[in-house]
């Protein structure tokens, strides 16, 4: 029970992992592919029910077998890895640049990142969420001054000269986009409150708030989208709210913040299977998932959108878990 966290606390966990690949978007955006991340949200929710039924049944992923286990697993460390791979490359944008040291200034910062994510995530599941819902509540009031920036600096024609590469590869990025939902199949069986209510929120509040920041970016960055690697890392930068930095201050204490937390959530729930599926391993699981997270962002090299891999392994975990539960159950009973 010491593990236990509230709703609010799982939503807050969740919803800056899913906001902070929204700062890491590349390439152009429009107001389909805020379409398509709000409807794939609502096809998530759709997808879990199954989930929602084995906690609701007070299943647990300890029912589940290894091979779950190591499915989440897996999906964990590589979403991870695109993770620290978004790092490295949005935060070249975000944090001061380093011309005299090139690459190893980026490197250095992400490293720094990483040690705080070994703090945060090595104080336990319930210590997190509590300081999540914290930095939740930061993020939301930082987004909401750079948002209402956003809508003075905007422009509505911007909605009409965003091209869009279609809706389904849109629906189909937001699935990649959506790499925590192993994570989140994890974190949801510590929830203490009603389980049914409890994903319905998230999957909700996560539709309504990518479209939010999606279509704030689309206003601001629509009619420069071809030259605009990250839309909303720009569009954060030309409303400017404050004019004395090279990238509004606000955005930046939320996107480092958001950094730490989206990273440090996979490595709580990816320590927590290496736990059940490698219980020998007693020391130093959150270090090791940390290292091989980081290596893997380096090895990948670019993460991939609206590729079929990538969308099938998004939801693998999500959709494998709940089936080898009943199944395993009915062949008990």
């Amino acid at each position: 029970m010491s593990n236990k966290i509230t709703t609010f606390q799982l939503c807050s966990l969740m919803l800056i992992n899913d906001i902070f690949a929204i700062f890491c978007l590349c390439g152009g955006i429009s107001a389909a592919t805020a379409a398509g991340f709000g409807i794939g949200s609502v096809l998530q929710l759709i997808i879990s029910v199954p989930l929602i039924c084995m906690y609701k049944k007070r299943g647990t992923l300890s029912d589940c077998g290894k091979i779950a286990k190591i499915i989440l697993l897996g999906g964990i460390i590589l979403w991870g890895g695109m993770l620290f791979s978004m790092l490295m490359k949005a935060g070249n944008l975000v944090f001061i640049p380093f011309e005299e040291v090139g690459k190893w200034g980026g490197i250095i910062t992400t490293a720094l990142i990483a040690v705080v994510c070994l703090y945060i995530a090595s104080s336990g599941i319930k210590a997190m969420a509590r300081s999540a819902v914290i930095a939740a509540a930061l993020g939301a009031v930082c987004l909401g001054v750079v948002a209402v920036s956003a809508i003075i600096h905007s422009d509505l024609e911007n909605i009409k000269s965003a091209e869009s590469t279609g809706f389904f590869h849109e629906l189909s990025k937001g699935f990649t986009l959506s790499g925590g939902l192993a994570g989140f199949t994890v974190m949801l069986g510590f929830v203490k409150d009603n389980i049914p209510r409890t994903a319905i929120g998230y999957f909700i509040g996560k539709a309504v708030i990518t479209a939010a920041v999606l279509i704030s970016g689309v206003l601001v960055c629509g009619g420069i989208m071809k030259i605009t690697d990250f839309p909303i890392v720009w569009a954060a930068q030309l409303t400017q709210p404050f004019s004395f930095q090279r990238i509004d201050s606000l955005f930046l204490i939320v996107f480092t913040v958001f950094a730490v937390y989206s990273i440090a959530i996979q490595a709580s729930a990816a320590e927590y299977l290496v736990g059940e599926v490698f219980p020998f391993i007693k020391r130093y699981r959150c270090s090791i998932i940390l290292v091989i997270m980081a290596a893997a962002g380096a090895l990948s090299g670019q993460w991939i959108h609206g590729n079929a891999f990538t969308v099938i392994l998004s939801a693998g975990g999500l959709i494998a878990v709940p089936v080898i539960y009943f199944i395993r159950r009915k062949i008990r009973l």
